[in-house]
Order: C-alpha cells, then sequence, then structure tokens
C-alpha cells in the first residue's frame, strides 16, 4: 500500500483521493485549509451520482504540508489539486517538505506550462501532468456533489505512474496513462480557454445560455479555433481526437446537449470572489503564439478583458 499526499482538498481533490482510497491501494493524507474543521470532524460527505452517497474519512486530515510529515512518513505521491495561478507567486515550494527522493509529484491542474516550476524546483524527481474531467462542486466545506463524470489521462508514462493508475482504476475511475499528454492538455484547454472564459466576460452565463446566443457561439468557436490550432504548432501535429472530437464543432457539440446548462468551473469561482487561472488558460497560450507566430486574436481581447 502506498501512501498519498493530496494538497488541494477541495471538490476535485476530494473525489479522486477517495476513489484513490477506496481502491485499497493508497493511505490518503488530506491538507485541508479552509474547510479543515469541517472535514476533521465529519469528513468528506460526498453525493455522488457515480458512486453513490458516501462519508469519506481520508486516513488523515492536516492543516499543512509540514504537519503531514511530522509523523516522519514517506509519501510515494503528492497529488496537487490546487488551482494554477503563477500570476499569484510560485507556489510550487510549499510541498517541499513533502518531497523526498523519489516521490513522484502528481499535478491535476488545468492550463500550459503548469509543470515548469515544479521541475525546476524537483529536477530529480518525477513530474507527472493529469487532465482531469469531472463534474463536481463543495457548496459549503466538507459537502461534495459529484455528478457522473471522473475521468483521468497522465503522462508521460512510467511503472510508477501505472501504479498509481491502475489504483485510480481500481477504484472505479476512467483513467489512462499517455505518450501525448501535453496534446491532451492542449485538447482540454480548448474547453478552458472558450467557455470558462466567455462565461465570466459575458456577464456570468452557462453553457445554455452562450450557445443560444448566435454571436457568443460563434465566439466560443473561433476561440476554440485559434487553441486547436496554436495546440498543432506547439506540439508539431494534429491534437488527438478523442470521443469524436476533432475539431471545435464537434466540441461543441459534445457539450451543448438539450436541456443541459453547464456552469463552468470559472464562472464559480469568479461569483466565489476567488482568483481566477487566466495565466495558465490564455497568459502563457498567447505567451507560445507570440513565439510561434501564430495569430491568436480573441484570445488576446478576452484575456485582456478576464484579467481585468
Amino acid at each position: 500500500m502506498f501512501k498519498v499526499l493530496l494538497f488541494g482538498s477541495g471538490a476535485l481533490g476530494s473525489v479522486f483521493s477517495w476513489r484513490l482510497q477506496e481502491s485499497g491501494k493508497a493511505q490518503v493524507t488530506a491538507v485541508c485549509r479552509s474547510n479543515y474543521e469541517a472535514v476533521s470532524r465529519s469528513g468528506f460527505r460526498i453525493a455522488s451520482q457515480a458512486y453513490g452517497d458516501h462519508v469519506y474519512r481520508p486516513s488523515r486530515v492536516v492543516r499543512s504540508v509540514d504537519e503531514a510529515v511530522d509523523n516522519g512518513t514517506i509519501y510515494d505521491f503528492v497529488v496537487v489539486c490546487t488551482k494554477a495561478l503563477p500570476n499569484l507567486g510560485d507556489n510550487s515550494g510549499l510541498i517541499a517538505s513533502a518531497v523526498t527522493p523519489g516521490t513522484v509529484i502528481v499535478l491535476i491542474q488545468n492550463g500550459i506550462g503548469i509543470e515548469d516550476p515544479f521541475m525546476a524546483r524537483y529536477p530529480d524527481n518525477a513530474v507527472a501532468s493529469v487532465v482531469a474531467y469531472i463534474d463536481v462542486t463543495q457548496p459549503e466545506d466538507g459537502v461534495i456533489e459529484h455528478g457522473n463524470n471522473a475521468v483521468l489521462t497522465m503522462g508521460p508514462p512510467s511503472p510508477r505512474l501505472e501504479e498509481l493508475a491502475q489504483a485510480w482504476r481500481d477504484g472505479g475511475v476512467a483513467c489512462s496513462v499517455a505518450e501525448n499528454i501535453q496534446a491532451i492538455r492542449w485538447l482540454k484547454l480548448a474547453w478552458n480557454a472558450s467557455l470558462n472564459t466567455v462565461s465570466v466576460v459575458s456577464g456570468g452565463n452557462d453553457t445554455r445560455k452562450m450557445f443560444d446566443d448566435a454571436e457568443c457561439r460563434q465566439l466560443i468557436l473561433r476561440l476554440m479555433d485559434e487553441v486547436f490550432r496554436l495546440g498543432r504548432a506547439a506540439t508539431g501535429a494534429p491534437l488527438p481526437v478523442v470521443r469524436g472530437i476533432d475539431g471545435p464543432e464537434a466540441l461543441v457539440a459534445d457539450v451543448d446537449k438539450p436541456g443541459v446548462a453547464v456552469v463552468p468551473s470559472m464562472l464559480m469561482d469568479f461569483w466565489a470572489k476567488r482568483p481566477l487561472e487566466h495565466a495558465v488558460i490564455l497568459g502563457r497560450p498567447i505567451e507560445i503564439a507570440r513565439d510561434l507566430g501564430v495569430d491568436v486574436p480573441c484570445m488576446q481581447t478576452v484575456y485582456a478583458i478576464l484579467k481585468m
């Protein structure tokens, strides 16, 4: 049984760490900050359409990474589920006391370039990049509402990462390990850089309202097209086709279902007055576009508004 430190015990982190512990192959120590009192007292109270209702109690709940190691525990994996906010500072050092020789750092975060600060700070440790698809919220501390999706794609491949992936599979998560993880990350960006960002700059709209407006729908398609073109230039190949999604129109069709109104996570953050991940979702990709000579005017315009 391997030991896992969860850093970022919000909605996403709670569900994925729960499934790891449920596999019977992992002991999870959860670093809880704002929700520490609720989780240490009552655990995570999870209502999941995929896995049923459950009270999930990590093996240990702590307030900080330093507290997580004060008993001498050596962690096999440090799973980081915090938001990537390089515009507010480099937070890769926050896990330093838990990273020892052999520790694998697992980043379940949105955006491009999220691995860079961790690879620079921990050059002797493996850093795994993970793309997640999950519909989950934490309406109040320790209370988790989860839908049907729980999908992870990780890379680059290694025996240690395959061990972790199998534990997630045993816990019911659709988890795969991919060579082309950066291409998968650019594909996820096509959603994040369009639906997430426009939901905020349009004044607070869900996907149903955005798709029903012809001009807004076209803006979303143009943003997606820019990401597909930029991703191809950055990776040197067309972005992979996943679930038949081979371009903007297919991606919109995958989301635009009758009666379905998705509230993007960035809009939830905006409503809650939390910092937005604009630097890794638009800022860094725009820098890459400049370096590669790829024209991305819609991304630049939305970024200029969003970061204000």
